[in-house]
């Protein structure tokens, strides 16, 4: 057999094996939807992971595409972007999609995951993490979806935020209590989200369209970021950020009167050729 009937009748078997298992994990979903528990936000963070499952095996299917194809088939990725955009939606019915959320403020709903370790929580971040990048880089840089990703990003980043418990790793704060190098390497990782998110809106204005929301969402992170600094006290953070708010709120406000001069000498200009005419 020729060796690109090969590859096609391999490509035709491992991408029905997949396809198989995706419809497993969507029988799961739909069984996990129809039960009633009494750990409802329990139940809902493992419709998330298995949503993220679900956007992991069809960039494989990508991948199989591309090395045995030599072809990049986007369907496969445009049904796990759309599965992780569920996995989102579904993680922000239980955490909220607040960016700069005051940090004590879930504390009842997260007392309702307590059975939800600190090393569970966060290989669930991480996993939906590394979940969102495989995607966007099988995506590539040169994609239509690419500012999307700014956006599946920064939501990323408030979920995580939102589901680390603050309050407990204040009374926790010592390494010789159980869980404390998995409660560190969280609290890293969400300063580490909120700054790459504000960094990502930021270049989202500057090399699109100049969108008022985009600055907005980039300073917003920045608060959210102070929010953290300040509760624990590091200071030269909390002046690093505000003098960056600062600066970020000065040349906000100067491109929107550029702006607005712009539009108003355009606007006269306008007048003036109708008066002509």
């Amino acid at each position: 057999m020729p060796a690109d009937r090969e590859n096609k009748r391999a490509f035709t078997d491992e991408t029905n094996y997949l396809k198989r298992k995706v419809d497993e994990i969507y029988q799961k979903i739909k069984y996990l939807e129809t039960k009633t528990e009494e750990q409802e936000n329990l139940k809902k963070i493992r419709i998330a992971s298995h949503y993220i499952d679900i956007v992991s095996i069809h960039c494989a299917m990508t991948d199989l595409s591309v090395n045995l194809l030599n072809h990049k088939n986007e369907s496969y990725l445009d049904a796990g972007r759309k599965a992780l955009y569920k996995a989102i939606i579904v993680l922000e019915e239980i955490v909220s999609n607040t960016v700069d959320m005051p940090l004590g403020e879930n504390y009842e709903l997260l007392a309702s995951l307590e059975s939800f370790s600190d090393g569970d929580r966060l290989g669930f971040i991480r996993k939906l993490g590394y979940t969102i990048s495989l995607i966007e880089d099988r995506y590539g840089k040169n994609s239509k979806w690419k500012w999307s990703f700014v956006e599946m990003e920064g939501r990323y980043a408030v979920i995580a935020k939102n589901l680390f418990d603050f309050r407990s790793y204040q009374k926790k704060n010592d390494p010789n209590i159980e869980g404390f190098d998995d409660r560190y390497d969280y609290l890293f990782l969400v300063k580490d989200f909120l700054i790459d998110a504000s960094n990502r809106y930021r270049e989202k204005y500057e090399l699109t369209n100049h969108s008022t929301e985009d600055m907005r969402k980039a300073i917003e992170y920045l608060r959210a970021l102070k929010r953290v600094h300040i509760l624990f006290n590091e200071t030269n953070e909390v002046q690093n950020v505000a003098k960056r708010i600062e600066l970020w709120s000065q040349k906000f406000e100067a491109d929107i009167k550029a702006k607005e001069q712009k539009m108003k000498l355009k606007a006269h200009e306008e007048m003036k050729n109708r008066v002509k005419n």
